[in-house]
């Protein structure tokens, strides 16, 4: 697949970061991973302000507008000639002096990485299984999407069923989000999602869901949410993937009366998006 990466359409075997980039020595890195429908990225405008501010909070200077970088978005998409496609934004501080740096980082290396997704877009579902050991704090007064993924991949590791996805909750027993995803549950025809306070990224498929539907917060422990009628997994490829099990009780996933209802007013998103 060919790459973007500061400025230039590579291939991936010829894209490199030097040794001396912090995003590399002390994961001063931040990352958006989006989809594109038909060579359009899908809720870029909340991914782009999600990724100004977790710049600011780093210190971070990216030399590209938001303009220019869509243009890099259908560059890539127009070089691979995939117009649906996984797409990876990634800023990597750059070099800095070895040791624990206080300054800005003005010369970040920034990486479009992608790979290729089916052309039909479907409801994917999903097993969701518990896992042992607690969520990490966020890294700053909220949660980054940074290149900090070791407590994810241990996680991952726990998981009995690989193929399922992890559910965290924090040290107080309380549920944070998944391995790579929000998460959403139905009681009594209210949809519920847990509060940021208690950790979770604020994800972009999570703000769309809220700004779309009525939807509350409220703190839900492993056993709790045993008891929703419908479970969802929120994230920027699959969007929203119904839970079919998650310990040992059965879900109508797909199926589910909620579910069906907002997947198909998502539908009608990605169309009116496509044709803007």
């Amino acid at each position: 697949m060919w790459l973007w990466h500061n400025g230039e359409l590579r291939g991936s075997s010829e894209v490199t970061i030097p040794i001396e980039d912090h995003g590399f020595l002390y994961g001063m890195g931040l990352f958006e991973t989006f989809r594109t429908f038909n060579g359009i990225p899908f809720l870029f405008d909340f991914h782009w302000e999600r990724l100004e501010k977790s710049l600011a909070e780093l210190w971070i200077d990216l030399p590209y507008t938001k303009q220019e970088m869509e243009q890099a978005i259908q560059d890539v998409v127009r070089q691979n000639g995939t117009p649906n496609l996984y797409v990876r934004l990634n800023v990597s501080a750059g070099v800095a002096p070895l040791g624990l740096y206080d300054g800005r980082y003005t010369h970040p290396n920034v990486t479009l990485l992608v790979k290729p997704l089916p052309e039909s877009f479907q409801p994917v579902e999903k097993r969701l299984e518990a896992i042992p050991f607690p969520r990490s704090r966020p890294e700053a007064s909220f949660r980054l999407k940074s290149h900090h993924y070791m407590n994810n991949i241990l996680g991952k590791r726990m998981l009995v069923d690989r193929e399922a996805e992890g559910l965290f909750a924090d040290d107080s027993g309380h549920v944070v989000e998944g391995l790579v995803s929000n998460i959403f549950w139905v009681e009594a025809d209210q949809l519920w999602t847990t509060p940021l306070a208690t950790g979770p990224l604020a994800g972009v498929t999570r703000r769309w869901v809220m700004d779309t539907f009525d939807v509350k917060e409220r703190d839900v422990t492993f056993a709790e949410l045993t008891q929703a009628d419908e479970i969802w997994l929120t994230n920027s490829v699959q969007q929203i993937a119904p839970v079919t099990d998650y310990a040992g009780n059965s879900y109508p996933g797909k199926d589910g009366a909620k579910f069906k209802a907002c997947w198909s007013v998502l539908l009608h998103a990605i169309e009116r998006e496509e044709t803007r």
